[in-house]
């Protein structure tokens, strides 16, 4: 209790009390845990069933002796509005917390000896948290940050270079392979259950909170993130913005539309992720496969979430096979997991997915090239062709043969485009687009290794993916 009254200023009126109206703008952390069930011959959790709580300040001690008898619960450094610990119901983030594994009394010492130096290379934790194997290292802030959208983002860069700054030859044992986790991630519960089944236990270290702008302090001045460029709150009524912003409120609130514009990738790219799992997820990074492919099951528009479940399920044998002395289990990891099974993670950008899975993701094979460059290239190509071929290409009508050529150059260089996709960049119809694609088999040139066009649609060897 004193870490986290620590964290979340018990005592003070920061979160809310049980039943206090919401008037007063607050919002609190909140704890899952799964409680029940039991475990089989294989050591697999069966039957459990996961509880997610608000932590109250007035009830916050009953609720946390009630989780450490759960089978395993885990808490961050975060708040919410409401019940729902996603990423839209994000409040503040009161504490900075960090993975660390690997670890043995030389790389310990290492890592402390650095925090203490004359030339301190890593900030000094407030506390250090014994979770059974690894440790996880808390730093309080002494101000709570607002988790604005661009705040989010800057704070995750921060965590990962200073993920990267930590995790080394001296401090770790496993430091070629370092954890890239959000701002969000769960951490087990002081007090509660480790997964050998002992007691979570945590030490104070320093007394000192830390300023975003200290802990931004640690890393090299070309690594440091730009904090002056965290968004500032701006509030506006539901009416309000109907008024100021009406074509988002049309999409967004009345039709239920992404704010973004984004749209759905095809399901080849879920089930390519599930080959890359078993390809390539290494011990260390297994959950994150996992969480990504809650996230590329989102971008697919999949939101059955029994049918993501049972594909993780399906994964664990696989996964516990990675390293058969730490079986990966299936209890807390896949649940949570399928939290991410969300359409807020619909843009999770895609060297995310890549930094925190530890597994390449090749981006698209693109031109980049703006539509009107593109155009005038096309026709240029155009005027060559029919100049060799001394008439205006394959006879056609004045007009034909350029639209003819522009067609099959965009769908060649634009492989993933439908014939919708098309007929919008070119403005031609979706017919003339049809008309002059049906049947033709275009050659490689401009396409993935074993890729081809034909009657229409694009056909890929999934070896070489759309990857975002």
């Amino acid at each position: 209790m004193d870490v986290y009254s620590d964290i979340f200023q018990l005592g003070y009126g920061f979160i809310q009390t049980e039943g206090e109206p919401s008037g007063e703008h607050k919002a609190n952390p909140i704890i899952v845990g799964s409680f029940g069930g039991h475990y089989d011959d294989d050591g697999k959790l069966e039957g459990d069933r996961v509880r997610r709580r608000i932590l109250f300040e007035d009830t916050f001690e009953d609720t946390l002796a009630e989780f450490s008898d759960a089978n395993w619960a885990i808490t961050n450094g975060l708040t919410y509005w409401g019940r729902a610990n996603t990423a839209d119901a994000q409040s503040k983030m009161c504490a900075l917390i960090f993975d660390l594994d690997g670890q043995d009394d030389v790389t310990l010492r290492n890592f402390f000896y650095n925090c203490r130096s004359d030339y301190p290379y890593y900030p000094d934790p407030n506390y250090i948290i014994l979770s059974g194997h690894n440790i996880h290292l808390y730093y309080v802030l002494e101000e709570p940050a607002d988790l604005y959208p661009n705040t989010k983002s800057l704070l995750k860069d921060m965590k990962y270079r200073l993920t990267d700054q930590m995790w080394n030859k001296y401090t770790s044992r496993e430091w070629e392979h370092p954890q890239h986790q959000g701002i969000n991630q769960g951490f087990r519960i002081i007090g509660g259950k480790t997964k050998d089944g002992g007691t979570v236990r945590a030490f104070r270290v320093n007394t000192h909170p830390f300023s975003l702008e200290e802990l931004n302090g640690f890393l090299p001045p070309d690594q440091q993130v730009d904090l002056s460029k965290k968004w500032r709150e701006t509030r506006y009524t539901l009416e309000q913005a109907k008024e100021k912003f009406p074509e988002w409120y049309e999409k967004v609130i009345v039709n239920g539309g992404h704010a973004d514009g984004s749209w759905d990738a095809k399901e080849d790219l879920y089930n390519w992720w599930l080959r890359k799992i078993r390809e390539g997820a290494s011990y260390k990074h297994r959950y994150f496969c996992l969480m990504a492919l809650a996230i590329y099951a989102v971008k697919c528009g999949i939101t059955d979430r029994e049918r993501v479940k049972a594909d993780m399920e399906s994964l664990v044998p696989f996964l516990n096979s990675v390293d058969s002395e730490h079986p990966f289990g299936n209890d807390h990891e896949v649940e949570n997991a399928l939290e991410c099974l969300d359409l807020r993670y619909k843009k999770f950008p895609r060297k995310d997915l890549e930094t925190i899975s530890a597994i390449a993701i090749p981006p698209n094979k693109r031109n980049y090239r703006k539509q009107a460059l593109h155009l005038r290239m096309a026709r240029s190509n155009l005027e060559i062709l029919s100049e060799d071929a001394g008439h205006a290409l394959q006879g056609r009508p004045k007009g034909s043969g350029e639209k003819c050529e522009l067609i099959r150059s965009y769908a060649r260089e634009h492989p993933n485009a439908n014939h919708s996709d098309i007929a919008k960049a070119l403005g031609v119809s979706r017919p003339t687009v049809i008309k002059w694609l049906r049947g033709w088999k275009c050659d490689t040139d401009g396409l993935p290794d074993g890729a081809w066009y034909e009657n229409g649609h694009v056909h890929v060897d999934m070896t070489e993916p759309r990857a975002d």
